[in-house]
């Protein structure tokens, strides 16, 4: 008997994850076909649109350290490498199949993507790092079925006093999340500085998904 041809994964299938388990199970499967399926057939641009937004608030100059939070393949690294190329970018991400298509990455002179690559559940306490990174940069971890708002305020524990957090978070799931307070909480009890917001697309025109947009908070750890 001819076995059974697997079900293409889709966007629905990411946004019903309920557990870290079934995060891993989903991408376990999804890695070797993400970029190509995904980020390609579905016009994803959200990766260069966060990067554009990071590249705003990093000078051109210099070299900084900068954390992807849930780097996946590494389509958001890829996009900071071209508009800050003397970046230094470490990613994490639940995933060790994800973090595999990453780490075969590299840059256009040929050196790898990320210096490193963690494996790590985000909705735990965080052991690879802390007080460490420059810049914190996510885009798709802080969605529906994913990351929440106390999982972004626990995660800038990996940064240094100072450090600039650019998180894209799904405009529905802001709203169903309530990242607003969790946000409000953590400015009054002077965890981090007042956030300055942007709105960016996900998809680009001609997606199923066109239309879908990210919120994306920028602020300071203090």
């Amino acid at each position: 008997m001819a076995e059974k041809r697997k079900k293409q994964i889709t966007l629905a299938d990411a946004y019903n994850l309920m557990t870290p388990e079934d995060s891993r199970e989903l991408y376990a499967q999804w890695a070797p076909t993400y970029d190509k399926t995904f980020v390609e057939d579905m016009k994803y641009v959200y990766p260069a649109k966060i990067a554009a937004v990071l590249a705003k608030h990093m000078p051109a100059d210099r070299s900084f350290t900068v954390i992807d939070i849930g780097c996946g393949t590494g389509a958001v690294g890829e996009e900071i490498a071209k508009v800050r190329p003397l970046s230094v970018i470490e990613g994490v991400d639940i995933s060790p199949e994800m973090l595999a298509v990453a780490a075969s990455k590299v840059r256009s002179d040929g050196s790898k993507l990320y210096e490193d690559l963690h494996e790590a559940d985000l909705t735990s306490t965080i052991y690879f790092a802390a007080n460490h990174f420059d810049f914190f940069v996510s885009a798709g971890a802080f969605t529906i079925g994913h990351l929440g708002a106390y999982e972004l305020i626990d995660a800038i524990s990996v940064c240094r006093s100072g450090a600039t957090i650019v998180a894209g978070v799904n405009k529905q799931h802001w709203e169903d999340n309530d990242f607003s307070s969790a946000i409000s909480e953590a400015v009054n009890n002077k965890t981090i500085t007042k956030p300055q917001y942007e709105e960016v697309d996900i998809y680009a025109e001609g997606s199923e998904h066109f239309g879908d947009k990210a919120r994306v908070v920028i602020f300071k750890k203090n």
